[in-house]
């Protein structure tokens, strides 16, 4: 019996130094909070610089209370990110181009702030009562072109009380899923009216040729209907006229004529070439449209002769 008293003695000694060591009296539980996200989010290049991609709370939530440190704690927190901020949104520039994220905690006050996701260590809590981290939201910005790019999954950010002998608690964000931000797919397409055009010519006489190459000029456009394109191409092809092949062959009935196909962008009367030599034209699109500005006209290709001028060219599009 003595020998049970003599260890209960001991047990008690040993126990004093522990109480006397912890810096709180009561401290936040240990919590993680988890975001899903879908695994691809599209960003249209026609959202603005510094406009809201998404916006989204994690899941679950921390009970509201205090906490009571007698003296100064240590604290400590794992942040994913790293400075410069982006200057018109305050986020942190993430692993996907072109997309910021701000980070908000709310406490038990409440309060909500916007916390920096960074990783710091060293810093002392001052003793008093301080409220628990009760729940969190991200917000995803666009702050640069978005192509194609992957944020990882893991945590995000963490903050830590530590103890003697390790943490008293702990405040844990995670990102569930990886999530890809991508720009959506460009389309264009030649508006239905160009699809399959018909571009009349007015009659000229014969000796219209004798102190001219050309006559009978008309102007017309083709237009490419855009979404999410920047620059379209429009690629002319058709069969060279014989003894020029920058012009296109004529199969209808008079003899020395060929079809000019040029363009007009800027005001400039520029050939497109029959051959393929330089048949193609690049635009950027504007409200969603890309237009080409043409002209057609009946040119010198030998003696002159009455009849018809019959010709086809066909046009291709790409774009980005």
């Amino acid at each position: 019996m003595k020998h049970s008293t003599n260890l209960v003695s001991i047990l008690l000694v040993l126990g004093l130094p522990i109480a006397a060591q912890a810096a709180c009296e009561s401290y936040p539980p240990d919590a993680e909070l988890g975001l899903s996200l879908p695994a691809v989010i599209t960003v249209p290049d026609s959202l603005p610089l510094g406009s809201v991609i998404a916006q989204q709370a994690f899941s679950g939530s921390v009970p509201a209370l205090f906490y009571n440190c007698r003296t100064g704690t240590p604290a400590s927190a794992f942040g994913r990110y790293a400075r410069p901020l982006d200057p018109t949104t305050g986020s942190y520039p993430t692993e996907a181009p072109g997309v910021g994220m701000r980070l908000l905690i709310s406490d038990a006050r409440p309060s909500t702030s916007a916390y920096a996701i960074e990783s710091f260590s060293g810093a002392v809590v001052p003793p008093g009562r301080h409220p628990s981290f009760t729940n969190a939201k991200v917000t995803l910005y666009k702050i640069g072109p978005v192509t194609d790019g992957v944020v990882p999954a893991g945590t995000i950010f963490e903050y830590r009380l530590h103890g003697p002998w390790g943490y008293l608690g702990r405040f844990s964000l995670r990102l569930n899923n990886s999530v890809r931000f991508v720009r959506p797919a460009a389309t264009c397409d030649l508006a239905a009216g160009d699809v399959n055009r018909t571009i009349s010519l007015d009659p000229v006489q014969v000796s219209a040729f004798q102190n001219a190459i050309s006559a009978g000029a008309r102007d017309f456009e083709l237009t490419a209907n855009c979404s999410d394109a920047t620059h379209v191409t429009f690629r002319l092809a058709g069969t060279p006229a014989p003894g020029n092949e920058a012009l296109f062959i004529n199969t209808g009935s008079a003899g020395g004529i060929g079809l000019w196909l040029y363009s007009r962008i800027n005001g400039v009367a520029r050939t497109i070439t029959a051959n393929g030599t330089d048949s193609s034209r690049t635009l950027v699109v504007s409200d969603n449209r890309a237009v080409l500005p043409l002209g057609a006209a009946y040119h010198q290709n030998g003696a002159v002769s009455q009849g018809t001028l019959a010709s086809t060219a066909t046009v291709n599009i790409t774009y980005n």
